[in-house]
């Protein structure tokens, strides 16, 4: 067919055709030009990761600091009836202790609840339970119940007290300088192993350490109703314990020109921190 044509027709289909294969060339990727493109992609990808993820364990400090919030907003709800908020380990057997794992009611028939704080004093001040008691970070890997645990010396306190609470800037060195928290502590979101996971009784006491899985911080709710994440003193290795970690027995309570430890209670201690001594 080509043959029978004229000079002038096979001249035009002949630049034709190099035209056609000039575009075709022209679409085409060499596989330099798609190794660059894939290397661009992948750097991309590896900038955007951290910061995804970082996003997204801001949306869960969020959470964490509501859950606790409502949790707050309980024991202030329950002070106003009845004058202080809940208490702690100690006042397990007046069914007093807000977590309700230490009361009577449930170490009597625990089968009965499906979590410990539905035999709280809180239970009729909270629209849900068990939940509320997760952070969305740890889904409590330390124990089954409780993510967020209550300053032990704090139980039967007034929610106009105003003392300050410090804790030091260097744990490991005696007579370190101290700084304040912002109010009083409340409720702290406790390490997940060191000890919530040997100790589940809903305290904060002794060597239980603050966690750091929010970007080294940890979810707080104080007594004057404000909630925030508190950043410790740096750690080395925050799954170990080490002498640099801040624990409970660190925190003192400043009140009457006198520093009070605030990691211990007793059963006879209901109402101490409104009045130390």
């Amino acid at each position: 067919m080509y043959q029978n044509l004229d000079r002038s027709q096979r001249f035009a289909c002949s630049f034709q055709t190099r035209e056609n294969q000039a575009r075709t060339a022209r679409r085409a990727f060499t596989l330099i030009e798609l190794l660059i493109v894939i290397a661009i992609i992948a750097l991309l990808i590896g900038i955007l990761l951290p910061t995804v993820s970082k996003a997204r364990e801001a949306g869960r400090m969020v959470i964490c600091l509501s859950n606790q919030r409502q949790i707050a907003l309980s024991m202030f709800t329950y002070a106003a009836d009845y004058k202080v908020i809940p208490g702690a380990y100690w006042q397990g057997p007046q069914n007093l202790d807000w977590s309700g794992k230490n009361n009577a009611n449930y170490a009597a028939n625990p089968t009965r609840y499906r979590h410990p704080l539905q035999a709280s004093v809180l239970r009729e001040y909270l629209e849900t339970v068990d939940k509320i008691l997760e952070c969305p970070t740890s889904k409590r890997i330390g124990n089954n119940l409780f993510d967020y645990t209550m300053l032990i010396r704090m139980a039967g306190a007034r929610t106009d007290v105003g003392w300050k609470v410090s804790y030091p800037l260097n744990p490991q060195t005696t007579n370190s300088r101290r700084a304040y928290f912002v109010a009083m502590p409340l409720l702290i979101e406790e390490h997940e192993t060191l000890y919530n996971r040997s100790y589940d009784d809903g305290s904060f006491a002794w060597g239980d350490q603050p966690t750091a899985r929010h970007g080294r911080g940890a979810a707080i709710a104080y007594l004057d109703g404000s909630c925030g994440r508190f950043m410790p003193p740096p750690q080395g290795n925050p799954a170990v314990e080490e002498p640099s970690d801040m624990a409970a027995i660190h925190m003192k309570v400043h009140a009457k020109d006198r520093m009070f430890d605030t990691h211990f209670s007793a059963a006879s201690e209901w109402g101490w921190v409104n009045t130390p001594r």
